[in-house]
């Protein structure tokens, strides 16, 4: 089988020099500073940096862009719980399909190549957004992978039929079960109910986790508990856990190496978490953002990720991954070089493990999914992250990104 596209003249991260990328169908199939096989197509990357595809771990396909409909009014969680339950009542498939395209677009041409969105299935909204989001999955398969994740956000124990809509829902075709368990009023039994669905769908698990800046007890262990009993090692993935922020060094150090030998993984979620955490501290306000630059020293696997785009739970946004990176870095003060790599393997490689997807990355035998950004270093694109972004799904160009900026200064006139 020819080569179907080849890369040249391309910086990788890590890499001295410039290198070339053979790609055979959807998959890399060399990695190398010269390729002499000719390609169907060669694509020169000029000088530029190349990248793989961005992973947005955790988004809310079916909460974004609600913003014109309803502004924050005091910004709380409280608020964008009980408020955003009021305008699901309204929610069709044709609103979260309108709106859903748009902020898959953004992200395709963002450069983001692999999703997991949560899908809100409960008594009220029963699946109309699993009615709205599935067709979405295959509609755009094209340039983007989206997983779905069932997910109970109201609660279980206190909605009484939800486990029957999750499973109704997951017949139709969720790739992953979820909750948030905080929301519960008995959250230990909200667990269990969703390993038990687990293990009946035999698909992997993944919970909103120790978000709320509260005095409740950490729920990580009884998910540890659950993961081993269960056997469900490498099968869970949790997202938010900003109380990780607030152990104290030896707790969460002792936190890591259970989340590492269970292989458990952790999304932290900037834009959302600095946005709603510590709003009681009334000075030396904390961050609030899980520390998965040290989950990750530890051997943790950690990304990052949107969550959501532009409602009452984080009034800001656009899809872009790279934006995401920027935040964390700037949160977490990470600042050398090395941390800049970090920082964009949770935004790329570790994010796909995280959900999951191991065959991922610029290396043979992967799935071609890539972006050529213009830049020289992952540090440039770490401290601001360039427009002109080509994109390249399963071995493909499906976006391209030109921005032409223009000076125009005054005319200076010539004195006589």
């Amino acid at each position: 089988m020819s080569i179907t596209l080849k890369i040249v003249d391309a910086i990788l991260s890590g890499l001295d020099g410039c290198w070339s990328i053979a790609i055979q169908g959807d998959r890399i199939t060399e990695v190398a500073p010269y390729i002499n096989d000719t390609a169907q197509q060669t694509l020169n990357a000029a000088g530029k940096l190349v990248i793989p595809g961005l992973v947005d771990g955790h988004v809310h396909l079916d909460k974004a862009l609600l913003l014109n409909q309803h502004p924050a009014q005091t910004g709380t969680f409280q608020e964008a719980l009980i408020e955003t339950s009021k305008l699901k009542h309204g929610f069709t498939i044709e609103d979260i399909q309108a709106r859903a395209r748009q902020l898959i677009e953004r992200e395709i041409t963002f450069g983001t190549t692999l999703m997991r969105s949560h899908v809100e299935v409960d008594p009220m909204l029963q699946l109309t957004a699993m009615d709205a989001l599935l067709p979405l999955k295959q509609e755009y398969a094209w340039g983007l992978t989206i997983q779905l994740a069932v997910f109970a956000q109201e609660g279980i124990t206190n909605q009484p039929g939800t486990v029957d809509w999750l499973r109704r829902a997951m017949i139709m075709g969720g790739d992953v079960i979820g909750s948030a368990p905080y929301v519960d009023p008995d959250p230990e039994q909200n667990i269990r109910i969703i390993f038990e669905l687990a293990k009946e769908f035999d698909c992997d698990v993944d919970f909103h986790l120790d978000f709320l800046d509260d005095d409740s007890p950490l729920l990580l262990p009884i998910v540890v508990e659950e993961t081993l009993k269960r056997g469900w090692q490498g099968r869970v993935c949790l997202g938010h856990m900003t109380k990780l922020a607030g152990l104290a060094p030896d707790v969460l150090q002792a936190m890591a190496a259970r989340l590492r030998d269970t292989s458990i993984s952790v999304l932290a979620l900037p834009a959302t978490d600095l946005y709603m955490m510590a709003r009681k501290d009334i000075h030396n306000v904390r961050r609030g953002v899980a520390p998965i630059h040290q989950l990750m020293n530890d051997g943790v696997t950690v990304g990052v990720a949107t969550n959501n785009v532009q409602n009452l739970f984080t009034p800001f946004g656009d899809g872009d991954v790279l934006k995401m990176c920027t935040l964390l870095a700037q949160t977490l003060q990470l600042g050398t070089t090395q941390s800049h790599i970090d920082c964009l393997e949770m935004a790329t490689t570790s994010a796909a493990r995280a959900i999951g997807v191991s065959n991922y990355g610029i290396a043979p035998g992967n799935v071609a999914d890539l972006m050529i950004i213009n830049a020289k270093s992952v540090s440039d694109i770490i401290g601001a992250a360039a427009m002109d972004r080509t994109v390249i799904k399963a071995g493909k160009i499906v976006a391209e990104t030109h921005v032409q900026q223009v000076l125009l200064p005054p005319e200076v006139s010539s004195s006589v």
